[in-house]
């Protein structure tokens, strides 16, 4: 009798253990949004001289296509505590592909500019949330043994996408319409939506949750004079490289806009720690090794995105490449990295976090001394 019982047990703790295939699709839909997004925010870096000679807009205002999408991405993201308390993960999942299908739409129609503008800032809105709702899928309904691997697989689309982007846009560029890889990525939004409306499920209730509107308007306040303030702040270097009587100005109002942007974010901290539900939960910044995580992981995005931006334009504008070499330059070192996600995530349900970390750590020390 006991053997048998001990042996239900030990069968139900493997099927515990087993990622079912509803898991996988429900992955796979939020993944396909994130996908997208995060692969035309590097698309796009590409085809930037394109685009400057369609619109006539110099340097400084067509990056705002992927510094305007990565704002909203910054400004949405904090949401999403709010939204899966508030509402159903389906709910959620609909608002983004919603979002995602509208921006591809307005894109692949675009007449000027500032209609390109507002299909990016759709597609970053919906990214917001379709990024952190994969994540919190994985994190939810995942066997606890294999939370480490599908963490690596979310991991690697959002690495492999920035790694396509360019070979997509180089090609895009080199023999379409650059409107058509819009149209091309909408199949792939339907197959999500279909796939997500069947797949996901709510496992926990929600709850009544609220939201103080100062919280969102600081965040947003701060977050956007910043980025402003970055963006004066590069008028101003450039203004004074060329010696425009200019640079003043700019960098006067670089400052305000960064003190400005302080004042903002140091009211949100505060208007947080009084609150009973906050926005974000800053106490957890009191950990020494989350903030150590946290900043390796600001330095390694501000490494990625801005390689991801700097490169292809630097091939094009500086040394005469076609859109297609722009684009497949980044593709061999960024495909590897995408693979290697799933297998870090091995490694970490087995080994731990000292071991993966240590041995990238000392691969990149040994490709930086063999550089030099």
């Amino acid at each position: 009798m006991s053997q048998s019982i001990a042996r239900n047990n030990n069968t139900a703790t493997q099927d515990d253990e087993n990622i079912s295939l509803n898991l996988i699709l429900a992955i796979l839909s939020t993944g396909i949004m994130a996908f997208i997004g995060i692969l035309t925010e590097t698309l796009t870096n590409v085809l930037f001289p394109g685009l400057m000679a369609e619109f006539h807009v110099d340097t400084s205002t067509v990056q705002w296509l992927t510094t305007g999408y990565l704002l909203t991405v910054a400004l949405v993201t904090p949401l999403s505590s709010y939204f899966k308390r508030k509402l159903k993960l389906s709910t959620i999942f609909l608002t983004a592909i919603v979002l995602c299908i509208t921006g591809c739409l307005m894109a692949a129609c675009t007449l000027n500019f500032p209609m390109l503008m507002t299909a990016r800032i759709l597609q970053g809105a919906g990214t917001g949330i379709a990024l952190p709702l994969m994540f919190n899928i994985i994190l939810e309904q995942s066997p606890k043994s294999k939370i480490g691997m599908l963490m690596g697989v979310g991991g690697m689309v959002v690495a492999v996408a920035p790694a396509l982007g360019p070979t997509v846009g180089g090609l895009v560029g080199t023999f379409m319409p650059w409107r058509w890889i819009f149209v091309i990525l909408l199949p792939f939004l339907f197959v999500s939506l279909v796939c997500g409306l069947k797949t996901i499920h709510q496992v926990t209730p929600t709850e009544e949750a609220h939201i103080n509107p100062l919280h969102v308007l600081c965040l947003a306040v701060g977050f956007v004079c910043f980025v402003f303030a970055l963006d004066r702040g590069g008028s101003a270097v450039t203004a004074v490289s060329n010696g425009d009587t200019s640079a003043t100005t700019q960098c006067v109002i670089a400052v305000v806009l960064l003190l400005i942007a302080m004042a903002a974010l140091l009211v949100f901290a505060w208007v947080s720690h009084r609150a009973f539900s906050p926005l974000v939960r800053l106490t957890v910044l009191r950990s020494v090794k989350f903030r150590w995580h946290l900043l390796a992981y600001v330095l390694l995005q501000f490494v990625t995105i801005g390689y991801g931006y700097m490169i292809p334009n630097a091939s094009q504008l500086g040394f005469g490449a076609s859109v297609l070499a722009a684009g497949v330059v980044l593709l061999p070192g960024a495909l590897l990295g995408a693979a290697s996600a799933p297998v870090s995530g091995s490694l970490l349900d087995k080994f731990g976090p000292v071991r993966p970390m240590f041995t990238a750590m000392l691969a990149n020390l040994r490709a930086f001394a063999s550089k030099r």
